[in-house]
This record gives C-alpha cells, sequence and structure tokens, in this order.
C-alpha cells in the first residue's frame, strides 16, 4: 500500500485548493453528465471503450425520450492518458455544471480527483478497477468494473483449479491499478497453494522486455500474470511469443478488449484473460439469468458500433445506466444522484449490483471469470464447467 500512496501522493496535493459549485440548470435543459477520459496516450484502448458504453445509454436514453422530457447531454474531456490533468479537468466539468462524472478509466487518475470529488460534492462513478477508489468508502465516488483484488482472487483460483502451482508475475510500477493488483496476488499466494517463483517490474514508456523476460523464462513458471495497461501489454505479448518460452500467458481484464487483440495479432493466440461474464456473453447459456440483460444491450450496441461490446464498454455502460436510474429516482440535482447511487439495486449484463451508503462497488465474485484468445475471441478458459456460466453474476 506504501508504494500506491507514494505514486499518487504528488497528484493529491493539487485538489487541496481547488473547490467551486456547479451553476443551476434552467427548467427543462439538458442534463449535463461529464466523462473524464483517456482519448489519447497510453491508456486511449480504455478511454475509448468507456466513450463508447456512456454514448450509447445516452443516445438510448434520449431515444426514449429522456428523463422526464429532459436529454442527456455527455460532456467528454480527454486527460491525454496524464493522471496530473485530472484534478484540472474535473474542476473544469464542475464548472460546466455537470450533476455526474463518469471515469476516469484508470485507477492512479481516479485516485487523484477523489480528495476533490468529495471536497466539491459532484457525484463520480470510477471506471477503474482498483479496491482502493472505494475502499473504504467516500461519500461521492462509487464504481463499476471489478476490483483488483477480484482479478487477484481468480486468476489464482484458476491456477489452483488446474493443478499448478508456481506463478510469475511482470508488472507496471508506474500504474495504480498495476501495483494493486500485483500486491493483491502477493498476499493471496499462500491461501491458495501458489508460490511467487519470480517478480519482474517495469514502468509505463518501457519498450524492450527481455531482460524481464529472461529471468521469468529461467524461473519456470507454470504461467506468467501481467499487471499492466495500453501499450506495454501489446508488446510484452508480442515479445513473450517470439521468446518461444511456451509458458501460458495470463493478461487481466485490462487487456479484454479488441484493442489488445487486433494489435498484438497472432500472438494474443492462446493468451489467457481475466474478463467479466458479459465480454463472454455470446457463450453463457440460455438458463443464465443474466443473458436476456447483456443481449439486451449487446445487440443494438454492435450493431451501432459494429462490435461486440468490450470490458470497458460494459463498465461505461453499466455505471450510465446506474446515473439514469438514480437520476429517475431521486432526480437531476448532485444530491439526488448521490441518494440514488447509495440506494442502487439492479440487474446487469454482469449480475446483480447493491450499492448502499457503507458499500460502492457490488460487483459479483462470480461475474468476474477467466476467457482464452481463440481466433480473436474471448471464449470460456479451458476448465471453465458450464455450471459456473449458468451461475455467473450470481
Amino acid at each position: 500500500m506504501q508504494r500506491l500512496v507514494v505514486l499518487v501522493g504528488a497528484l493529491l496535493v493539487a485538489a487541496a485548493c481547488a473547490g467551486g459549485s456547479a451553476p443551476a440548470p434552467s427548467p427543462g435543459s439538458p442534463i449535463e453528465i461529464g466523462l473524464l477520459t483517456s482519448l489519447t496516450g497510453n491508456y486511449t484502448p480504455l478511454g475509448t471503450g468507456d466513450k463508447q458504453g456512456a454514448q450509447f445509454v445516452v443516445d438510448q436514453t434520449n431515444a426514449r425520450g429522456g428523463i422526464d422530457g429532459r436529454r442527456l447531454q455527455l460532456d467528454i474531456v480527454d486527460d491525454g492518458s496524464t493522471p496530473n490533468q485530472t484534478v484540472v479537468l474535473l474542476n473544469q466539468l464542475n464548472s460546466d455544471g455537470v450533476v455526474a462524472v463518469l471515469g476516469p478509466p484508470q485507477t492512479t487518475a481516479e485516485l487523484a480527483i477523489k480528495p476533490l470529488a468529495n471536497q466539491i460534492k459532484l457525484p463520480v462513478v470510477a471506471l477503474g478497477a482498483a479496491d482502493q477508489q472505494t475502499v473504504p468508502v467516500t461519500p461521492y465516488m462509487w464504481q463499476t468494473a471489478n476490483l483488483s483484488s477480484q482479478v487477484a482472487r481468480t486468476v489464482l483460483a484458476y491456477l489452483r483449479q488446474q493443478g499448478k502451482s508456481r506463478l510469475a508475475m511482470l508488472y507496471d510500477t508506474a500504474n495504480a491499478y498495476a501495483v494493486a493488483g500485483h500486491d493483491a496476488v502477493s498476499g493471496s499466494l499462500s491461501r491458495y497453494g501458489v508460490s511467487l517463483v519470480d517478480d519482474e517490474s517495469f514502468e509505463t514508456t518501457s519498450t524492450n522486455f527481455a531482460p524481464q523476460i529472461a529471468k521469468i523464462a529461467a524461473a519456470k513458471p507454470d504461467f506468467l500474470l501481467v499487471w499492466a495497461t495500453g501499450a506495454p501489454p501489446v508488446i510484452i505479448t508480442k515479445q513473450w511469443a517470439a521468446a518461444g518460452t511456451g509458458i501460458p500467458l495470463v493478461m487481466t481484464g485490462a487487456e479484454a478488449t479488441p484493442l489488445y487483440v487486433t494489435p498484438a495479432g497472432t500472438a494474443a493466440e492462446g493468451v489467457y484473460v481475466q474478463v467479466v461474464m458479459a465480454d463472454i456473453g455470446q457463450s453463457l447459456p440460455a438458463d443464465n439469468k443474466f443473458k436476456a440483460d447483456i443481449d439486451r444491450l449487446a445487440t443494438p450496441f454492435t450493431a451501432q458500433y459494429g462490435t461486440y461490446p468490450n470490458q470497458f464498454n460494459w463498465d461505461a455502460m453499466t455505471a450510465m445506466s446506474f446515473v439514469v436510474d438514480a437520476i429517475r429516482r431521486k432526480g437531476a440535482s448532485r444530491d439526488g444522484i448521490r441518494a440514488g447511487l447509495d440506494s442502487i439495486s439492479l440487474d446487469t449484463g454482469n449480475g446483480h449490483y447493491t450499492f448502499t451508503a457503507s458499500r460502492h462497488n457490488g460487483m459479483p465474485d462470480s461475474a468476474v471469470m477467466m476467457a482464452v484468445i481463440r481466433n480473436g475471441q474471448f471464449v470460456p478458459a479451458p476448465g471453465i464447467s458450464q455450471s459456473q456460466l449458468s451461475k455467473a453474476g450470481q
């Protein structure tokens, strides 16, 4: 945890002097919701997916007449994948009069704006995945993605299920999500009978992983788990394939998107990826309780964007659906949205979520699963049973 605090500590200072309040909207005006995301830079794959998912729900809501006759309007700002820009941009959205914000798509930025969101009382539904975003709970930040601790447990449980006990890790020390996930795995190894035979690190700007790959190959793990986001996983995948180690590669949900699979090309074939159940919705059996919710969103989304929804599409669709639900029940003020988000009880493509004032995350553990890439598609990993697929999300 100390490394995580150091990683974002400098970014928190900028929030201390920030403040201000949003101007009051005029009756009948659009309901403005902010999207603070990464449309350029290293985290573009995440931000692009978030933008599509948020815009899709906005479009669907407006096509049905909006909320009480008011249309939704998405105010999008790009942090350029630079977390220290997010405080400035959250202040900008606050001045623009948004009633809630989705994003950013990665944890370092989420932790930077968390103090400011609470200070200016602006509801933020985080799209990053580290536990520290909502544990402990603070009044104005919620999250819809799986927690990094859930990812850690899912990967370790799968290794145990497969009769494997030797793990190596490679992680980005400049990425708060990667650090949190790495530490969650490290703290849970003994519980699953798994040993860490090699532990390598790098920084986001790295492009040559030959030294780490050589050390990992020499340690002969059963699996290599990579904690990273954006460009590095694509490079690692290609260099790992070229090394010909024969050791299976495991990626987290940060790579559960065609924006990882496509640039990685043939090197991605056979890579294991942690996913949420909606990512493999096409493989779910008809008796899965949430299959209809997945199809209800995936079918028109695919028609609009020409591709099946990915991890980040689902994160944002769920988050925007929660904001819409909160507004419908409690009104379009910030206080109303906060009350609505604190009382979420909804079925989604990733199971049933329940939020309370003391719980601001809620993806069911059973919705966090393992997949493998086959012919460029995410399919359930070997050993995932029909029973698991049927009960996912419950």
